[in-house]
């Protein structure tokens, strides 16, 4: 259109048709769009300087439904559209994982583990407590340790459980579970004579405690010390794990991410679906097939991400180390019978491929044999 042929209008209205426009997908707009701004401003009264608010809330509301508007006779289109959306959603609620785990309370180092142990165990044995980091199948890490309290023969009371839930109590710890196991405390100590000396055999109470402070959870055991005449051998303490809890953002970024994630799936499924068929028939083919080959490889990945999910869901109310989606996808995913590097193998397999059918359609060249430029720009 030549500017002999384009209606008269003041240029603010036609700047704010283009802003509305953009509600339309690039190729839509590429193809229609110069048309609809000629017919908007034919229809514009005289003097008019911005579109009226029936007539914003149509133009982005046709826009938005052309976007999500797959290719008509096209029912492999469709298929192709479920498929990526629900890939997409899957991973985006992984994504939003996380994220959601960044939110948790940061494990400590050892130092700073150890200092907080100590209230349970004021006077530890030198060189009895350690905390190393581990890793779980499918949740968040945690802190293993194990904590002893120094032997006590010189005429002062041994440790005792209770010292446990009193010290961790004072310090802030809030004691959610503190179930003692009664048992009679008893040392059996019977000569070595191989080695010379004795061995001994411990029996004490422990209690099963679990507690919480400033969104860490401590699950573990307190056992009674004991030790022997001779000092070669003790029991007690406090063991098990230390682990973040999982807060109140960790579910709603989650959903966000998945909900985000299908929706980028279809709009990018629509986009490409118009893209494929703007291609040759062979080049169409071709990035069809890559694109069915990053979905099919996907699907290991996707499952054990529901598989996750459907353990999160029976574990929402535990107080261990807490199920969280993203770790379905790192080495050692909890599926039964797989390798530990199948799953995020197929993930890395999954995004070249598809990084490869994008790129197919990005750099193809349409049916006239031009490169996918705009049409009629506006």
């Amino acid at each position: 259109m030549t500017t002999e042929t384009w209606p008269t209008a003041d240029e603010r209205l036609v700047r704010h048709y283009r802003r509305l426009l953009l509600a339309y997908s690039g190729r839509y707009r590429r193809r229609h769009g110069t048309e609809m701004i000629t017919t908007l401003l034919e229809m514009a009264e005289p003097g008019r300087t911005r579109p009226s608010a029936d007539e914003a809330w149509h133009l982005i509301v046709s826009g938005l439904r052309q976007r999500f508007r797959l290719p008509s006779g096209r029912p492999f289109a469709w298929v192709a559209a479920v498929l990526v959306t629900v890939v997409l959603g899957v991973f985006g609620a992984a994504a939003g994982s996380w994220l959601g785990e960044r939110t948790f309370a940061e494990l400590p180092g050892r130092a700073g583990a150890l200092e907080l142990l100590h209230a349970a165990v004021a006077d530890p044995m030198p060189g009895a407590g350690f905390t190393f980091r581990t890793s779980m199948p499918g949740r968040a890490d945690g802190l293993n340790f194990s904590v002893s309290p120094r032997d006590r023969r010189d005429g002062t009371p041994s440790w005792t459980i209770e010292e446990a839930r009193t010290g961790l109590s004072a310090a802030g710890w809030t004691i959610t579970e503190f179930t003692v196991h009664p048992r009679k405390a008893s040392i059996s100590c019977v000569p070595d004579e191989e080695f010379g000396g004795e061995t001994c055999t411990f029996d004490s109470r422990d209690a099963s405690l679990t507690a919480e402070r400033d969104g860490l959870v401590l699950n573990g055991t307190a056992a009674d010390f004991l030790a022997s005449e001779s000092g070669d051998s003790w029991i007690g303490g406090v063991h098990g794990t230390l682990t973040a809890e999982r807060n109140a953002a960790y579910l709603p970024l989650t959903v966000a991410g998945g909900l985000l994630g299908a929706l980028t799936g279809w709009l990018l499924a629509a986009a490409l679906a118009y893209r494929i068929r703007s291609l040759s028939p062979g080049r169409g083919r071709l990035a069809a097939a890559f694109t069915g080959a990053a979905v099919a490889i996907s699907a290991p990945p996707v499952w054990a991400v529901i598989v996750n999910a459907v353990m999160l869901r029976a574990h929402l109310t535990y107080t261990g180390r807490v199920y969280v989606l993203h770790s379905a996808l790192r080495p050692g995913s909890h599926l039964d019978g797989v390798a530990p590097w199948f799953i995020p193998g197929c993930l890395l397999a999954a995004a070249a491929t598809a990084a490869i059918a994008v790129a197919i359609l990005v750099l193809g060249t349409d049916r006239k044999g031009s490169p996918g430029a705009p049409l009629l720009p506006i």
